[in-house]
């Protein structure tokens, strides 16, 4: 189309000049740009011939879509629902307890995401560090202590949702992690742990946890206390005073007296700091293994 029009430019220019080429020029300039603006109207003739077909089957592939969608949501509203107190349900039944979001006591009850499984006894809830309370396990680089994270990796494994029950009687936490039972699948992992071998209960805190009045700790430790009942033979107290009873000392702490191992001991139950640690360091005081246990 621009060949034509400058053909028509250059034939206006040069119509008045005696030139011998001049109108061969002017002719041939209008023959090359009629044939250039043909062939190129002539490249696009299928192009427009094909586009509308091609728009009708976008068109029939959207129905046909929208149709099916149509048809789903139809079947959804004739689908049975579920009773109203199967769709409330958030804990499935426990193995021990009757778990409710309510959970026991006053103290935290929330759940969560695992985000981490430290060790047997120690688990991440949305980043949040969660100490099983009442149940210790072994270190995982004790011996005993990566079967334990490995089976709490298998029942509640990371991306688990879990219910977190704080404990009443340690709502201070240890070491910055909150102490609670922890419920998962259905499963009480505090309890677990313990029942399949991999952990203990630490009787040390039953004087002082909510849960030492639970089934699975009165089963596993807190409820192992043996009372005399008193009878006309029961033995009488002694007239004289009591000899003072003189602690044992664990010797991998030699500058203080700590009692030795079980239970496992946390530097927030302690009075001491900064204090000399020899190994193996049952109590595992010295957690940068530089000879100093509690640094403040």
């Amino acid at each position: 189309f621009l060949g034509i029009i400058g053909s028509a430019i250059m034939w206006y220019v040069l119509k008045d000049e005696d030139h011998p080429d001049a109108r061969k020029m002017v002719r041939k300039g209008w023959i090359i740009g009629i044939i250039l603006t043909v062939i190129e109207f002539a490249w696009w003739i299928p192009f427009v011939m094909i586009m509308p077909f091609a728009f009708m089957g976008v068109d029939h592939q959207q129905m046909g879509q929208q149709t099916q969608q149509q048809i789903g949501q139809q079947a959804l509203k004739q689908a049975p629902q579920p009773a109203p107190e199967t769709a409330q349900r958030i804990i499935p039944q426990q193995t021990t307890e009757q778990i409710t979001l309510n959970c026991s006591g006053s103290a935290g009850c929330f759940t969560g995401i695992v985000t981490r499984v430290v060790d047997g006894d120690t688990i991440h809830v949305d980043g949040n560090s969660i100490r099983f309370t009442l149940a210790s396990t072994p270190e995982p680089n004790e011996f005993g202590g990566l079967e334990a994270k490995q089976f709490v990796e298998e029942i509640c494994p990371v991306g688990s949702t879990v219910l977190v029950d704080e404990d009443d009687g340690q709502t201070e936490g240890s070491y910055g992690r909150m102490i609670a039972v922890i419920y998962c699948n259905g499963i009480n992992l505090n309890e677990a742990v313990i029942e399949e071998g991999h952990g203990y209960l630490d009787s040390g805190f039953c004087s002082r946890s909510e849960f030492s009045t639970h089934s699975w700790a009165q089963k596993y430790g807190c409820g192992t206390t043996i009372q005399i009942p008193v009878t006309e033979t029961a033995p009488q107290p002694p007239t004289e005073p009591p000899t003072q009873t003189i602690e044992s000392c664990d010797p991998s702490y030699p500058d203080v007296c700590i009692a030795p191992y079980p239970p496992d001991l946390d530097c927030g139950e302690i009075e001491f700091r900064n204090f000399k640690v020899l190994q193996p360091d049952p109590h595992r005081f010295d957690g940068d293994k530089d000879g100093i246990g509690c640094e403040s």
